[in-house]
């Protein structure tokens, strides 16, 4: 499944149908754990953030995965934070985790929007 928004698109893998659900949010799309039940956590496996200004020292739950060009010269700079203690249950930490090595793909699947350049992580 492609999800796009404005600035970048990526893909979903089918097999996460039923397991993960995609909110969007201003420049922050969400990957929600969607078996998590437990209200005390927020079932979030990770965000996509496209920020205006570049993060100087990640810590250990954010990545850098690209900048993105526009045509009129802004640039924004894309990152992935990952869920902290606690967002999932015990029940579902095993699955959380799984997922969580296959975001490798869905960042790998990562396409500039129309008008728009983007250079990876490793490239920048």
């Amino acid at each position: 499944m492609r999800v796009t928004k404005e600035l970048y698109s990526f893909e979903i893998p089918e097999r996460w149908r039923g397991l993960v659900d995609v909110r969007k949010k201003g420049y922050r799309t969400d990957f929600i754990l969607l078996r998590e039940e437990d209200p005390s956590c927020s079932g979030l496996l990770a965000s996509i953030r496209c920020l205006k200004r570049r993060i100087t020292k990640l810590d250990d739950y954010t990545e850098y995965l690209g900048r993105i060009d526009g045509p009129d010269g802004e640039c924004r700079w894309l990152y992935a934070s990952y869920g902290r203690e606690g967002s999932v249950s015990e029940e579902n930490e095993d699955l959380y985790w799984r997922l969580r090595d296959q975001l490798c793909l869905v960042f790998d699947s990562l396409r500039p929007g129309d008008g728009y350049s983007m250079k990876p992580g490793n490239n920048d």
